[in-house]
């Protein structure tokens, strides 16, 4: 993509109902010469486009034609798009270039940015660090991307000496060309949006295209303790740290044990007090661990770490306590939408627990979560689409104390006579982590905490 001649260039914007379509759009209107549309959807469906097209007549084009691109001198895909769609596929047979919206975003930014991947835990790693830089550094940080906000949709906002923590998917890092941040981390690893990726050797490439453009003055940090990740360590061209709870001999980054988080370059020093810390899991460790290091490596006070950190909270349905009394405490953990997410979760806890899980079937690879349930849970609620399957891979461990329910309502309706039935001096963990998407039941994993927690506190309150 030629920056300085976008506006002689017409360009095809796949997937521009979303979030991140409409801030395609909204940037490209006064740079390029056309933009032809296309979604899934029925443009009847979509109100907000009708009313783009409507004030720009001569400038953006509904496609009726879901597979006609022979107008488009390059395409731009929104995070939503599958990478097996008949667009890309007759994108990639006509050698049109496709390129992601960061790939677009960053030929425009001149700021210093700092890019977070994983499968898990993304979301909580850049809140942190965002929090953190905002109270330790004299310059503008705003945080984008797959939280929430497009990283397109702030790049006018931009100056020079700024600085933009952005979390990325693999759907976002699939389509990079020279999108290259001078921090990149990459949390942890576990298969997941298989539904998306034409196969997991896909998805785990999308994800390290983080590194891909990375030159020797940028940083690169990985978490020794994943195998996957740890794999690419050869390949890295940039600085490289670890992160590792296994491995105190690495020769930069951070090591944490039951106790400290220390910082390893040179010498071991001591970062944070594992005690002060109030989030749960050691998941969430980790995730303060990357946090951590990127923010002491530019700069910031262990002091002002310690303060961000130690006084964070979770954002709803991430391990959200919802209910305490004397007896019992209920998590929504909502959030988890994946298997490896819920097997976080749960090792967060000790019995005596319930579990409610289930969700949308999306053929992920259940076995560890399976293993952590049959040791951790006392009781295990099924709900969703998977379901049966869950079931199955339970009676086949011989793991009988697991129920089957229509809805949230019914779960919790069980949960209620199952509380009565445990006997334990310890208090009861209620833990609601899908390990599943919403998507089978409900609109948003956001949704489908809030439904969880309404009917806890109808049943508890």
């Amino acid at each position: 993509m030629d920056r300085d001649n976008l506006k002689n260039l017409d360009v095809a914007v796949i997937g521009s109902g979303g979030l991140t379509g409409k801030a395609l759009i909204n940037f490209l209107i006064n740079k390029v010469n056309s933009i032809s549309l296309f979604d899934d959807k029925e443009w009847s469906q979509l109100p907000e486009i009708l009313s783009i097209k409507a004030e720009n007549p001569e400038k953006v084009f509904l496609e009726e034609d879901k597979s006609n691109l022979d107008k488009v001198d390059f395409v731009v895909v929104s995070p939503g798009v599958p990478e097996d769609h008949l667009l890309i596929k007759k994108a990639i047979k006509q050698d049109i270039q496709i390129i992601s919206e960061i790939e677009l975003a960053f030929n425009f930014i001149e700021s210093g940015i700092i890019a977070i991947t994983g499968t898990n835990g993304k979301t909580t790693t850049t809140s942190i660090l965002g929090e953190i830089l905002r109270k330790g550094l004299d310059q503008k940080v705003i945080v984008a991307g797959n939280i929430g906000k497009p990283l397109i949709s702030i790049v006018d906002q931009l100056e020079k000496d700024d600085l933009v923590v952005v979390e990325l998917s693999s759907f976002q890092l699939r389509f990079i060309e020279n999108f290259r941040p001078k921090i990149a981390a990459f949390i942890n690893y576990s298969p997941d949006h298989l539904d998306w990726h034409i196969s997991e050797d896909s998805y785990f490439k999308s994800k390290a295209n983080i590194f891909k453009n990375q030159k020797e003055d940028d940083i690169a940090i990985i978490n020794f303790d994943n195998e996957q990740i740890s794999s690419l360590a050869d390949s890295i061209n940039s600085n490289l740290f670890f992160i590792s709870n296994k491995n105190s001999r690495i020769d930069q980054g951070i090591y944490y044990d039951d106790n400290y988080i220390y910082f390893i370059k040179n010498q071991k020093e001591k970062l944070l007090s594992i005690d002060k810390i109030s989030l749960k899991g050691i998941h969430n460790i980790e995730n303060i661990a990357f946090a951590s290091l990127i923010s002491y490596l530019l700069g910031v006070s262990s002091d002002i770490i310690g303060e961000v950190i130690y006084n964070y909270k979770l954002e709803a349905h991430r391990l959200e306590l919802v209910l305490e009394n004397e007896r019992l405490q209920v998590y929504n953990d909502s959030k988890a939408t994946n298997p490896h997410a819920a097997e976080a979760a749960i090792n967060s806890f000790s019995k005596p627990m319930i579990l409610l899980m289930g969700g949308q079937d999306r053929n992920l690879n259940y076995d560890n979560l399976i293993n952590q349930v049959i040791k951790s849970c006392n009781y295990t609620i099924l709900i969703g689409e998977i379901s049966g399957k869950i079931k199955n891979k339970l009676q086949n461990r011989k793991y009988e104390n697991f129920y089957l329910a229509e809805n949230i309502a019914e779960a919790v309706a069980i949960i209620k006579k199952l509380e009565t039935v445990i006997c334990s001096k310890e208090k009861l963990t209620v833990l609601f982590s899908p390990g599943a998407p919403s998507w089978d039941m409900f609109s948003s994993y956001k949704v489908r905490g809030q439904e969880f927690i309404d009917y806890i506190k109808k049943e508890f309150d």
